[in-house]
């Protein structure tokens, strides 16, 4: 199973970057868009944004951060909890050298 850190979720109302406020789109108030950064330690962030980008709404983002290896999600907030729930779910690559055995 992959561990990942969430760092953070932001509802797109609240957030505002110098002095732009960024507003949500028409859509239903129990279903906002969000924007969420998670920290992946067994997976390269950008291998995983060409996987996960089929699977965001049309207006969804997906960008890696490659200095921190980290992908930050910008969906409604059902569609990114499932892809986090994806990400969980990617298994951990064993070392080159480990042969299981049968």
């Amino acid at each position: 199973m992959t561990r990942l850190l969430i760092t953070s979720i932001i509802p797109l109302l609240a957030l505002a970057v110098g002095g732009t406020s960024f507003s949500q789109p028409a859509g239903p108030m129990e279903d906002p868009i969000v924007i969420q950064i998670v920290q992946l330690d067994h997976a390269v962030a950008e291998d995983l944004v060409r996987v996960l980008q089929p699977f965001l709404s049309k207006n969804g983002r997906i960008s890696a951060y490659g200095p921190g290896n980290k992908l930050i999600i910008k969906d409604r907030k059902s569609i990114v909890r499932e892809l986090v729930k994806v990400i969980k779910g990617l298994p951990v690559k064993s070392p080159s050298n480990h042969h299981p055995t049968e």
